[in-house]
């Protein structure tokens, strides 16, 4: 299986460094390197100039959210998977992610590495 590469994209720092750490902790072996980005528009000019597997992407950011560049980047990179990471829970704003494109919805609060690795696998039934 080829290595991935992961794009984190949340306008928290402290969160970051935990998911970056938890991917690397517990997936290593499956990850080829990790960006990061701080809101939607910053994401998306990464992915314009850069070829990523996955994206963990937030939902209240500033600038651009990630309601709205989930919904640009799924429509210009199919082959892109998004998995929504978010505080909300409530249903709206996970129709809202998958609508707009994000193959999986984590909550934050129960970030796990079982969640993670199902997010990873979506790559294997590809």
């Amino acid at each position: 299986m080829k290595k991935l590469k992961v794009l984190i994209v949340d306008d928290n720092p402290h969160f970051i460094n935990a998911l970056k750490f938890m991917l690397i902790d517990n997936f290593n072996g499956k990850i080829d390197t990790i960006s990061t980005a701080s809101n939607g528009e910053e994401a998306l000019n990464l992915l314009e100039k850069n070829v990523f597997d996955t994206v963990f992407m937030d939902i209240n950011m500033p600038v651009k959210n990630g309601i709205e560049a989930t919904k640009e980047a799924s429509s210009l990179y199919r082959n892109l998977i998004i998995v929504a990471v978010s505080f909300h829970s409530e249903m709206k704003y996970v129709v809202q992610m998958i609508e707009a494109g994000a193959r999986s919805y984590i909550i934050k609060d129960e970030i796990s590495a079982e969640a993670l690795e199902k997010a990873l696998e979506i790559h294997s039934v590809v």
